[in-house]
């Protein structure tokens, strides 16, 4: 009886390992991620290392990653914005339903010596619309105050034009959008934007850009129809 009794409490125990060890693989779901090269390729693994801000204290930020082929595998692979076009995350959520999906593109960053200069980096898609669409990522900050400097995270949101085609494909936040930057590619693009949060409708667009991270898209919109409308 006492063999029995251990054998049934050994199968017990494998299957419990077994379903563990099956919960813990299915438990990393999040990480799966299909990523698309820049060759063309696509590789499948699970980010072991991410490349979020914040997670890159003592690296760029939104710039590189580590993949494994599996969830508990050692061996990875380093990957970086510039050798990737997009990463498709399998899982689906109520907030994804399509899965998130990060893109390499370049980001408008004006330099003192270089107006235009772009910096390369994984930003998240969060909304496409018919002629533009808008990025989230988050990065480090630093504040200056009396007491000294203060360093923190922010997210900041941007669009990119799809008129620029891909090999524009430059995201900019909305300081940038409401500067000279655009003044030859997008003719009074500048003045409009300023102009979005002031007169009667100003009020309306506001209560828009704090419900809605995307009320760039519906500013750009009302700009080509003014445009059109000429």
């Amino acid at each position: 009886m006492k063999k029995i009794l251990f054998l049934v409490t050994g199968i017990l125990c494998v299957c419990a390992l077994r379903q563990a060890n099956a919960q813990k693989v299915k438990d990393q779901e999040f990480r799966h991620v299909v990523v698309t090269l820049t060759s063309g390729e696509k590789v499948e693994g699970y980010v072991k290392r991410g490349w979020h801000a914040e997670a890159s204290l003592l690296k760029k930020s939104n710039y590189s990653f580590k993949l494994t082929p599996t969830p508990d595998s050692k061996e990875s692979t380093k990957y970086t914005a510039d050798e990737v076009v997009s990463i498709d995350y399998t899982e689906k959520t109520e907030d994804a339903p399509d899965g998130l999906r990060w893109e390499a593109r370049q980001i408008a960053s004006p330099g003192f010596g270089n107006r235009y200069r772009t910096i390369r980096r994984l930003v998240c898609l969060y909304k496409t619309g018919e002629h533009a669409s808008i990025y989230w990522w988050k990065d480090w900050v630093v504040q200056t105050n009396g007491s000294g400097q203060r360093r923190y995270l922010a997210t900041f949101y941007g669009i990119r034009f799809h008129d620029e085609g891909e090999e524009g494909e430059i995201v900019y936040i909305p300081m940038l959008v409401n500067s000279v930057l655009l003044k030859h590619k997008k003719p009074g693009l500048q003045k409009f934007a300023k102009g979005w949060f002031k007169g009667k409708e100003g009020k309306a667009h506001k209560k828009e850009a704090k419900q809605d991270d995307a009320w760039m898209l519906d500013m750009y919109e009302a700009y080509l129809e003014q445009q059109n409308g000429k």
